[in-house]
């Protein structure tokens, strides 16, 4: 995903010159680090990549110009590992419940389709801006899944 990412970031600089991606070069380079910090652990990775797109959710609803344009393209970047991670979180340990467990969690994936409505009435109401703190709470509770939630139920059963 990364080399994904350093492919666009490649492709737009030659386009639109590399000036303008200053602050999408410093996004890579949080990204890079955030892999590096979460080591390959699907919970850890989920949870600071959420608690990342907190912080670009609150500088695109809050901030300015280009700063906040930027955060909110960053938000995608950093979304890039969700469903992977938390499908991976999510089925470990099931055993022969894992079939109906991933199917239940594919279909859960229609609650994606819920924020963005409320968000879309959020910004009729207070501003497109402004609607970008709704998917904040969201966030935070993938942050606490991938922190402590995706151990809870598994402790009683590995006894």
């Amino acid at each position: 995903m990364f080399l994904i990412a350093v492919a666009g970031f490649i492709f737009f600089g030659l386009v639109k010159g590399f000036a303008i991606l200053g602050f999408y070069a410093i996004l890579l380079i949080i990204n890079f680090i955030g892999f590096m910090i979460g080591r390959s652990m699907p919970h850890r990775t989920l949870g600071l990549f959420a608690l990342i797109n907190v912080l670009l959710l609150m500088i695109g609803a809050l901030g300015k110009g280009q700063t906040a344009m930027w955060a909110v393209i960053g938000i995608g970047l950093f979304n890039s590992i969700m469903w992977s991670n938390i499908f991976t979180l999510a089925i470990d340990g099931l055993g022969r419940y894992t079939a109906q467990g991933s199917s239940l969690l594919v279909m859960a994936i229609v609650g994606g389709a819920i924020i963005p409505v409320i968000m879309g009435h959020t910004a009729d109401l207070v501003g497109v801006q402004l609607s970008y703190l709704v998917p904040v709470l969201p966030y935070l509770y993938l942050a606490f899944y991938g922190f402590w939630g995706y151990r809870i139920g598994k402790q009683q059963h590995q006894i």
